[in-house]
């Protein structure tokens, strides 16, 4: 079984640390504006956007909004915090695992990431 970070660096940007989506998410993880200023607010080491086609500072940032802060808002909205949770939280937002509502586009990306996981 690989890394899940690993994993999800494989399905957000196929490990190319340019990569930038329709959406403007950047790097490695796809690390979005609303998820850089998240962890900007809880960092004193604070980054831009542009800092986010910087591996290390993209896995820090994915990092830990993947097993800190994914983790504290299922917490916080009484979900169970499961593989599958978190990665709907990161691939749709925790909104919408909140409403429910779970995209094809989600449902396929965490099939993706359980594949390269050996699941």
């Amino acid at each position: 079984m690989g890394d899940i970070l690993d994993a999800i660096i494989q399905v957000e940007s196929s490990g190319n640390p340019l990569a930038t989506s329709a959406m403007d998410a950047r790097g490695l993880m796809q690390i979005t504006e609303p998820a850089l200023k998240d962890y900007n607010t809880y960092h004193t080491d604070t980054y831009t956007m542009d800092d986010m086609y910087d591996e290390a500072k993209n896995k820090a940032v994915g990092g830990w909004y993947y097993n800190k802060q994914i983790p504290k808002y299922l917490k916080h909205f009484k979900i169970k915090d499961t593989t599958e949770n978190r990665l709907w939280s990161y691939n749709a937002g925790i909104g919408n695992v909140v409403k429910g509502i779970k995209p094809q586009e989600t449902i396929d990306y965490i099939d993706r990431v359980n594949a390269r996981m050996g699941e």
